[in-house]
């Protein structure tokens, strides 16, 4: 009999999909251990080693169900913690999928700096950290800097040169152009410091890896950034905001955290089996649009009121008017929505 991997994956992830609810609802097991099955990830690593090593045996099919199986006990888990709105067991399972594919413990042995004048005007950020942790922050000089801990090849960081100094720099790892996951990689971890009189535009692409980035007091045009297995926070809180920001956020496998400042924004944000927070200030008004499968949101709960199917607002906002708007598509993930007085 010929086995067709295909249907045979996907019926073994539909059945590890379903089998997790099931035996939470029927109390085989408890919702915390399904909050735990997260850990369950080496397996994935386990079912790709087992298919190169059974690629010409009648085993072959073996890796890719265990991968399929592994997928489907994780997601499977994921949704009892949206379906019980229990956001603390969801950002238990997101972490854990991006664990192995970054070595722990310290970053390497080296160190390297790069630094350079900046303009004043305008200065875009660019990176890509494939493994490891990112600080930005914004310094009230007129120069740029990179501080990376490493092993082997430094980062490398390419100046945008201007009339007076750099519009913008590029960091990238040496030599990596894209994530590996079968296996570990080593850390890699960068401290970036860019002026704090320049508008500010950030592009970023996050794999694996943990952030903080403070836009500081200065003024800010737009953050782009792509979240594949990582946990960031963006903290806009006090940033200029003369004109409406601009909030392009895709989060796959990820946790994150937006804190939004006191004026005019526009967020977009794609979640696929990742969790979200977002952080507005309570005298804003806010909007979210908002496209959920198999989700979670807590817009009620921040005192937002139902308009539409997929619209919420605050108490007597349209979105007509200055404040913040946040158009959301949510799938197997969890979006939650804080209103302070301050977001710290």
């Amino acid at each position: 009999m010929q086995i067709n991997r295909s249907l045979l994956n996907w019926g073994v992830f539909l059945i590890a999909l379903g089998g997790v609810p099931l035996a939470v609802d029927q109390g085989w097991i408890e919702t915390d251990i399904a909050g735990d099955l997260g850990q369950l990830w080496p397996l994935i690593l386990v079912g790709i080693g087992l298919g190169l090593i059974l690629r010409w045996t009648p085993l072959s099919w073996f890796g890719g169900a265990l991968v399929a199986a592994t997928f489907g006990v994780i997601f499977g888990a994921a949704a009892v913690s949206l379906r019980d709105n229990d956001l603390t067991n969801l950002q238990g399972i997101i972490p854990a999928i991006a664990s192995g594919a970054c070595s722990d413990g310290s970053a390497g042995s080296q160190t390297t700096s790069s630094d350079g004048i900046a303009s004043d005007e305008e200065f875009t950020l660019e990176l890509s950290i494939p493994c490891g942790e990112l600080a930005v922050e914004r310094v009230d000089t007129p120069t740029w800097s990179v501080d990376a801990a490493h092993e082997g090849e430094a980062p490398r960081v390419d100046e945008t040169p201007g009339s007076d100094g750099a519009t913008g720099i590029t960091i990238r790892e040496a030599g990596t152009e894209a994530i590996v996951f079968i296996g570990q990689q080593t850390r890699s971890d960068w401290a970036v410091e860019v002026p704090v009189d320049a508008t500010l535009t950030m592009n970023m692409t996050f794999d694996a890896a943990r952030g903080r980035v403070d836009s500081g007091a200065g003024p800010v045009a737009r953050l782009s950034s792509t979240l594949n297995a990582a946990e960031v926070t963006f903290d806009l809180g006090e940033a200029d905001v003369t004109q409406e920001l601009d909030v392009g956020l895709t989060f796959n496998a990820s946790d994150g955290r937006l804190v939004l400042p006191a004026g005019p924004s526009s967020t977009g944000a794609t979640l696929n089996a990742s969790s979200m927070e977002v952080c507005v200030p309570e005298e804003v008004p806010v909007l979210v649009e908002l496209t959920e499968t198999l989700a979670s949101s807590d817009l009620a709960d921040a005192g937002l009121e139902r308009l539409a199917d997929d619209r919420w607002a605050t108490p007597g906002y349209a979105g007509d008017g200055p404040g913040a708007l946040i158009e959301l598509t949510s799938t197997v993930s969890s979006f939650s929505l804080e209103r302070p007085e301050a977001c710290s």
